[in-house]
């Protein structure tokens, strides 16, 4: 903020007037600042939420899939047979599709 010219003859009543409008000035550009510090997790989530192919694209695809299928066995797979499956292919996926 770049402090405004002032003429030399101004009164107490008109120096005070600015000083509040430049302390008003201060106020609202220190929280405009907060408030976009404070909305940035959000705004990058949106991003996210229009662009996830490509976020998800960028990372490993082996990684999520072993992560889905950790998630799988240890939440909602009460069958043990499919539990065995699920742990093999957890193990076996990232080695499979690793690119020598």
């Amino acid at each position: 903020m770049s402090l405004p010219d002032l003429p030399d003859n101004l009164s107490r009543r008109q120096l005070r007037k600015n000083i509040l409008r430049m302390r008003l000035e201060l106020h609202r550009q220190e929280l405009r600042h907060e408030a976009q510090v404070m909305l940035q997790p959000l705004k990058q989530m949106n991003d996210l939420r229009h662009n996830w192919r490509s976020e998800l694209g960028k990372h490993k695809r082996s990684l999520w899939l072993a992560g889905g299928a950790m998630l799988l066995t240890t939440l909602g797979v009460r069958s043990s047979n499919l539990r065995k499956w699920l742990r093999l292919a957890m193990v076996a996926l990232p080695i499979l599709r690793r690119k020598d």
